[in-house]
């Protein structure tokens, strides 16, 4: 049976909407998401949109402006390229970027309401019912070959593809190809169709085994098209031990991907993800990497190797570990759909997502500020359902994951190392809070409440930071007076 979380607030009849995703400080002014609010327990007056039936009020045109101009500023990035060029062309970036998200999320508020979304999420689910039920008896070949795999665990991947173009076509030849060459072929590769334009052939996607061609009557997004995957695996399967590895139709695997999704899952079954990589040096590829826009977010709450969530484009699931679980087909479009099934597993299963730095993708971004807009658009018009949904989710204090990540966490500290590591977390915090109360805004309060841009970037605040800064001071000398040694990071 489907596990996503139905709002409790939601029945036959429409009860008033959860708070809807703003701080009250910013609110008025319809900027985006502040995860503060969920924590301080926001009256849901200060923050419920005009219409009872919406869940977000749009942001104006002067928020947008004035979260474009706060991005674009290097003293809020986390590190800034060493090339004046790059630092002025990921400035101009940012802006492009951060206008899309509000304005994706603009695009949201107007189309907000309740009945709307759970419509969609109906009309979803029913074609997730029927595509399965039509595929399930049709690949019976693939079926015996993950029951019948000689390794510890069956590997399959899960591909959802939308092709509208010829380069949509080319693409997801690549990915196909790139699969086919792993070190350790998938015993399974279900291709799912998301009502594409183009009529594909399976003859000309790939030779050999193990393909399953499910194609949608209807489409319904990819949250939707990777749950008809993952129900006819776990039909299919039998209870056999499965590693799911899930990408998109515009990304390539690095030739062990599999390999390396299946070590991990092996040490510690559950959530894996890996760092996706622009495929090509354009600026835009460069942008992304820099940043790290597609390979989640970390916090010194958990320990080594944990993320808050992972990027369905580079990302593995152990079938038994997650039980039931499924993703929520109310995103029909990408974004925030992944982070949404990684928070509900952390919080309902103890399932966490973990890194793993070998398994590497490549990804085909779309270049230029078009393309860049674009994106971001996305982000800002999902993010809302997001924040409806699990109002206790927050980016507050995570950081990215960038090329050449080194986790300076560990999952338990003795003698020195507890003290190193509340060292370096207080100096973090002691810089972070001395940056802001150097490199003001002008014409802003270092009090304000500002808000969070697309895909998590937190405008964090200087009480924040201050309160951060306490709290890393506290633990630097919980642990010089030997109340550190050997305590859990984040316990």
């Amino acid at each position: 049976m489907l596990k996503y979380p139905a709002p409790a607030d939601f029945v036959c009849q429409l009860a008033p909407p959860r708070p809807a995703f703003a701080c009250p400080a910013a609110y008025a002014e319809g900027a985006f998401a502040c995860p503060a609010a969920y924590a301080e327990g926001a009256q849901s007056s200060d923050l419920l949109a005009n219409s009872g039936d919406d869940i977000a009020r749009p942001p104006s045109w002067k928020t947008t402006l004035k979260g474009a101009a706060f991005w674009a500023n290097p003293n809020h990035w986390d590190k800034v390229p060493k090339s004046f060029y790059w630092t002025l062309t990921f400035m101009f970036f940012k802006v492009v970027g951060t206008i899309g998200g509000y304005r994706g999320r603009a695009a949201f508020a107007r189309k907000s309401a309740l009945k709307r979304l759970m419509k969609r999420r109906e009309e979803a689910m029913a074609v997730v019912d029927f595509a399965t039920q039509v595929h399930l008896e049709m690949f019976p070949q693939v079926a015996d070959r993950l029951r019948q795999s000689t390794g510890k665990q069956a590997t399959a991947v899960v591909l959802p593809t939308l092709v509208r173009t010829p380069q949509d076509v080319k693409e997801l030849k690549a990915t196909l190809s790139a699969l086919a060459s792993q070190t350790q072929p998938p015993d399974a590769v279900i291709l799912v169709d998301d009502f594409s334009p183009q009529n594909l052939q399976e003859k000309e996607l790939w030779q050999g085994p193990g393909l399953a061609l499910v194609r949608l009557h209807q489409n319904v997004g990819p949250a939707g098209a990777r749950t008809v995957g993952l129900r006819l695996l776990r039909q299919w399967a039998r209870g056999r031990d499965v590693v799911v590895c899930l990408t998109d139709s515009d990304a390539a695997p690095d030739k062990n991907w599999i390999e390396q999704m299946q070590l991990a899952q092996q040490r510690r079954p559950g959530i894996v993800c890996g760092p996706t990589l622009s495929v090509d040096k354009s600026h835009t590829g460069r942008f992304h990497d820099h940043f790290g826009n597609l390979n989640g977010r970390w916090s010194w709450e958990d320990p080594a190797g944990v993320l808050m969530y992972g990027c369905t484009c580079n990302f593995s699931v152990d079938l038994n570990s997650i039980g039931d679980a499924e993703f929520d087909p109310i995103f029909s479009r990408p974004g925030f759909e992944d982070i949404e099934f990684c928070w509900r597993l952390r919080v309902e299963k103890n399932v966490l997502t973990r890194y793993c730095e070998d398994a590497r993708m490549y990804h085909q971004y779309d270049r230029g500020p078009i393309g860049l807009y674009r994106q971001f658009w996305k982000y800002g018009n999902t993010e809302p359902i997001m924040a409806w949904m699990h109002p206790d989710f927050s980016f507050q204090g995570s950081r990215p994951v960038t090329q050449g990540f080194t986790d300076p966490r560990d999952a338990e500290k003795r003698g020195f190392d507890s003290l190193a590591e509340s060292a370096v977390r207080g100096l973090d915090g002691v810089v972070r809070f001395l940056k802001w109360q150097t490199k003001q805004p002008p014409g802003r309060s270092r009090d304000t409440i500002v808000p969070v841009a697309p895909r998590g970037e937190l405008l964090t605040d200087a009480a924040l930071d201050a309160m951060d800064c306490a709290e890393h001071a506290k633990s630097a000398a919980a642990s010089l007076r030997g109340g550190g040694w050997g305590r859990r990071v984040g316990a």
